[in-house]
């Protein structure tokens, strides 16, 4: 049986249902005081909780978090919401960028000890809470790689290859994927489990690409999200790389991380918009619901599914 780690224990992949590859349900950012940074905080458990409740009335099976420990994971909070609303939740390990929160001397940790951390909340628990991580995130800086970056890249692989988790990265701006993807590889990493999120912030088709071609996934995770340019150049690339035959490794989701992004605390667009939206709109642009399955159901069970151990 391929399995996904929940926050409430392993479960079979074919039971993720229709899935957002990339979100955030509670998070709490430390220093954070200005009117931009509060922005960032999700830490009302209510509201949460009438995320993932209206999340699963339009349909919603599995939600990745994506808030790691630097950006206030709440392990707890994730555990209660996730058996009270019945949507399977799958909590990361890891770090999102240098900038958005590393310990200062990442780089005198070394590779070893960063990657015993990583096991450790994927295997005992998170946080002081037996529930587990189910995927290691990374990621990096726009346009550069930080030495403590590229050192928690290759402490994930190993973390990864030791347990068979799954790992996703952050790119900052869309940005740098390529040179993660090589990381990984360089450290000996199947690419076909990794996957790279953010990259239609950056709508370059050779380089989305030369990342499919390397066997990774990619996360369009901007629909909606106008202030950045119109869905119709995300729907372009995705018609061109379906047509490329990539449809095997694209999902998509809206990676909503601000209070601004959300209907419950008096924004948009929400958890509901991918499906009731963009879609939709994916239907009347020509694609088939073949290919809009594998977007948002088989692709995810398949990206986020635990793999073999690999012997080192």
């Amino acid at each position: 049986m391929a399995f996904a780690r929940t926050v409430l224990g392993d479960i079979d992949t074919a039971d993720m249902g229709y899935t957002m590859p990339h979100e955030h349900i509670f998070t709490h950012p430390q220093g954070h005081g200005s009117k931009n940074e509060v922005d960032h905080l999700l830490d009302d458990y209510g509201k949460g909780v009438q995320m993932l409740t209206e999340y699963r009335e339009i349909g919603g099976g599995t939600i990745i978090e994506a808030t790691p420990k630097t950006w206030g994971r709440n392990a707890a909070g994730m555990v209660s919401a996730a058996r009270e609303t019945g949507v399977h939740v799958i909590a990361c390990t890891g770090y999102i960028c240098q900038e958005h929160g590393m310990e200062p001397n990442i780089t005198d940790r070394g590779v070893e000890d960063i990657s015993r951390e990583m096991v450790e909340d994927l295997t005992v628990g998170m946080d002081g809470t037996d529930a587990k991580a189910g995927w290691i995130k990374v990621g990096t800086a726009y346009m550069h790689v930080t030495p403590g970056e590229e050192m928690v890249i290759r402490a994930a692989v190993r973390a990864a290859n030791a347990t068979g988790s799954p790992i996703s990265t952050h790119t900052t701006g869309g940005t740098m994927g390529i040179e993660q993807l090589e990381i990984a590889a360089d450290e000996g990493f199947d690419l076909t489990r990794m996957t790279v999120a953010h990259v239609d912030r950056n709508p370059d088709l050779w380089y989305h690409r030369k990342m499919l071609e390397t066997g990774a996934n990619l996360i369009y995770d901007g629909p909606g999200k106008a202030k950045y340019y119109p869905d119709s150049v995300r729907i372009d690339l995705l018609r061109t790389l379906v047509a490329e035959g990539f449809e095997d490794q694209l999902m998509l989701c809206n990676d909503m991380g601000r209070r601004s992004h959300h209907t419950v605390y008096g924004f948009g667009p929400g958890w509901q918009w991918i499906k009731q939206r963009f879609l939709p709109r994916l239907l009347e642009e020509g694609f088939t619901e073949e290919q809009i399955h594998k977007f948002m159901y088989a692709n995810p069970a398949r990206a986020f599914g635990w793999a073999e151990p690999v012997s080192s």
